[in-house]
Formats: C-alpha cells, sequence, structure tokens
C-alpha cells in the first residue's frame, strides 16, 4: 500500500484566498460605513466562523484592512509642495493633492470618524490624516493668523459636505475649496 504525502500548500493557499476576500469585502463596506462581521462575511462567501478564525476581533480586521489600503495609496510629496515658490501654485497644487487623498480616503476616513473611539488603529489612521492635513496648511499659509479658518476649509468633513451635500463631483470641490482659500492666501 502506498503511502500518500500530506501537502499543506493547498491549504494555505485556500486560507490566504479566503482571508484576502475578506479583506477585500470588508474594504468594500467599510467604505460604506458597514463594519458588522454578518454583512462582511456574506460578501467574502464565507461563514462568520471563518471570518472570526481570521480576525476574532474588529480591531484585527481594521488593523489589516488599514495596512492593506495604505499600501494602495500614494502620499503627497510635501517637500515638492513647499519648494513652490509662487502662491497661487502652491495653493493649487496642495489642493489638488490634498481633495486627491481626501477622495481616495471617502468611505474609509468617515467610517474613522465614527469608529476612532472604539479603535486604536482607526484613531492612529485618523491622527496620521489629520497630520497630513496640518502639513497641508502649513506649507500652504506658514505665516497666516487664519490658520484655523484655513484648516477647516480644507478638512475631510468640508470636503465632504462639498461632495454629498453640494453634489459636487471631485473637481468642482476641488476649485471651490481653492476659490475660496485663494483671497486668504494670494489676496486676489
Amino acid at each position: 500500500m502506498m503511502v500518500r504525502k500530506y501537502d499543506s500548500t493547498r491549504r494555505k493557499k485556500a486560507s490566504e484566498e479566503t482571508r484576502n476576500a475578506i479583506l477585500q469585502a470588508a474594504l468594500k463596506l467599510h467604505w460604506e460605513g458597514i463594519t458588522e462581521y454578518e454583512p462582511i462575511a456574506r460578501e467574502a462567501e464565507c461563514s462568520i466562523h471563518t471570518l472570526r478564525k481570521h480576525f476574532p476581533t474588529k480591531e484585527a480586521l481594521y488593523h489589516d484592512c488599514t495596512r492593506l489600503f495604505a499600501e494602495s495609496l500614494t502620499m503627497p510629496n510635501l517637500d515638492s509642495l513647499s519648494e513652490i515658490t509662487s502662491p497661487k501654485d502652491r495653493l493649487e497644487n496642495c489642493v489638488s493633492e490634498l481633495c486627491r487623498i481626501h477622495e481616495a480616503m471617502f468611505g474609509y476616513a468617515w467610517l474613522g470618524a465614527h469608529a476612532r473611539t472604539d479603535s486604536p488603529t482607526l484613531d492612529q489612521e485618523m491622527r496620521s490624516y489629520e497630520g497630513l492635513t496640518d502639513a497641508i496648511v502649513e506649507i500652504i499659509a506658514p505665516d497666516t493668523q487664519r490658520t484655523s479658518l484655513i484648516r477647516g476649509l480644507l478638512d475631510f468633513l468640508t470636503y465632504r459636505a462639498l461632495r454629498l451635500s453640494g453634489r459636487l463631483s471631485p473637481e468642482d470641490a476641488r476649485k471651490e475649496l481653492i476659490k475660496a482659500l485663494r483671497p486668504l492666501i494670494v489676496g486676489e
């Protein structure tokens, strides 16, 4: 009788595929503000038991989703932005870059804003995101007393309101922000 050797590679590969399906489903649903395990398992086409085996806590799921999402995001080059000498060009480039990030993080930032008190991972992600916004405000207007106003205009929630309540496209939201900020920065 021939004994067959056990090969765990297929099992490992299937487990990794399931884990990736869960992460993709979670990212998609987190974008919509859905964090419960049942809809994530349904979207990933796995059982809740399988989901919990891979991610025993929501924090573990948030952690891996945040890592995966961050890998797909190209952050602005702050040094290049700060080297732009024309205040008008610097404003337009900085707002364009920040709006690009706001759009990329649209759903995930909304989740982070709501769930950050329950999740150290999301709280840290939101702190980093706020730090990026603060750094861009500093590049746009390093010597102004209107920093708080400028920061408020460039906040993700302002961008979200323009996109949803104002029903503006990403490009129109960017243009409106530049138009509102130009007199504060350039003096036009």
